[in-house]
């Protein structure tokens, strides 16, 4: 189950959402407290971020505490808009560095939290299968996570915003009959949506603070409080948490998303 970090607000280094707190992501990706299982997330990382209103990132398929120049570079690099994902991949899809979030598109970068279960047998084709051919031929890897991005995109195209999106990429997945567990975060570098989500009655944890000392001048949303600080407010499950640049968080409730309580007792699957 990954883990992940995402800020909007005024230009600041992007470490922060790596590296800051008394419970960091990089200690998220071997001690995590809020996974449904287990407490790793060493099968990779990304981190991405805003120049000149285009996406880049770094990647890796590879354990974040790995790297012992990442907190170098991260501290040089300076953005409106960041993500980072620590990443716990799901069984039958490969640990490489093509399979590891953010992935970018245009101006847009997104990141899953969850997973669709049984995605390869009974999701894959159905899904995919609706994206227009211009998305279609961007496909390069067999994930649940690339082709969900590429349906919010879908979306984005047809004048949806970005919590829109999110939430019209899950309905689709979640209307299988399958077991899908959705945190997705979707941006643009002026536009910050997460949506945290399912269809059944559990869903994976997810925070927000609005201007943290990490972060005064935004927003932080993430899979796990980065510290004890009050600011930390729970998204409450089935819901939309939208940022604006420059404007307050603005949360949603999900309307009609298909749900499956029986699927509960299911054993879960691995992590996107």
């Amino acid at each position: 189950m990954c883990r992940f970090v995402c800020y909007s607000g005024d230009e600041m280094p992007v470490r922060p959402i790596v590296f800051g707190g008394s419970h960091t992501l990089v200690r998220q990706s071997h001690d995590a407290r809020e996974m449904g299982h287990g407490i790793h997330n060493a099968d990779g990382y990304g981190v991405g971020w805003y120049h000149g209103g285009r996406p880049a990132r770094i990647r890796e398929a590879r354990p974040i505490w790995h790297d012992p120049d990442l907190e170098d570079v991260l501290s040089s690099v300076r953005s409106r808009c960041s993500l980072a994902l620590v990443r716990s991949a799901s069984p039958g899809i490969p640990l490489d560095r093509g399979e590891v979030a953010p992935f970018v598109f245009e101006r847009w970068s997104f990141g899953l939290n969850g997973y669709v279960r049984k995605f390869h047998t009974h999701a894959m084709r159905a899904l995919r299968s609706t994206l227009p051919d211009e998305l279609y031929a961007r496909i390069r890897g067999t994930s649940d996570t690339e082709t969900l991005f590429l349906l919010a995109v879908a979306e984005v195209w047809k004048g949806a915003s970005p919590g829109t999106a999110l939430a019209r990429a899950a309905e689709r997945a979640c209307s299988l009959d399958v077991r899908c567990k959705l945190n997705m975060i979707l941006a643009d570098g002026r536009n910050l949506a997460v949506i945290r989500t399912s269809n059944f009655d559990e869903t994976n944890s997810l925070y927000f603070a609005r201007r943290h000392p990490l972060a005064p001048g935004g927003t932080l949303i993430a899979s796990e409080r980065l510290d004890e600080n009050a600011e930390w407010r729970v998204v409450p499950p089935h819901s939309v948490i939208e940022v604006t640049e420059g404007g307050e968080p603005r949360i949603t409730e999900v309307d009609a998303l298909p749900r499956k309580p029986a699927l509960a007792s299911v054993g879960a699957g691995g992590a996107g």
